[in-house]
């Protein structure tokens, strides 16, 4: 009977020591568990700033997208009457210069020719006038 005793006693000694290493191990898990959980509460703290950042970031975008949208409406008109210019400025020009055409090929209208030749030649200076201007201002844009 006493060999039945010692290996009870061992078997309760051995029982003992698996317990206490269980015990060892599941202390230390629910530590992990517990710094685990501190991590994803930091980081869903983290992602909520993130996300409300993240919105006020779209309301500004938008905001500047609608800024832009109206100023390029507004611009609109305002190339629209360039061009309405541009083509009365144009057809002007022609009408002019079909005119002193006629009067340098007139014979009839001999002292007209020396005016004639005036304009020709304003409207030539006015024409590389304007070419030097396009020509500095897109320089100027390029730096």
């Amino acid at each position: 009977m006493t060999f039945v005793h010692i290996g009870v006693f061992i078997m309760a000694v051995a029982f003992a020591i698996v317990a206490v290493f269980i015990a060892k191990l599941l202390l230390r898990i629910s530590g992990v568990i517990g710094t685990i959980g501190q991590t994803v509460s930091n980081m869903e703290s983290k992602l909520d700033k993130t996300v409300i950042e993240l919105e006020q970031t779209i309301t500004e975008t938008n905001v500047t997208a609608t800024d832009i949208e109206e100023k390029s409406l507004a611009l609109n008109s305002i190339f629209y009457t360039v061009k309405h210019v541009g083509d009365s400025t144009s057809l002007i020009s022609n009408g002019v210069a079909a005119r002193t055409k006629r009067y340098s090929e007139d014979s009839s209208m001999p002292g007209t020719k020396p005016f004639v030749r005036i304009i020709q030649f304003s409207e030539f200076a006015s024409g590389l006038f304007n070419s030097w201007k396009r020509g500095k201002s897109a320089s100027s844009k390029q730096f």
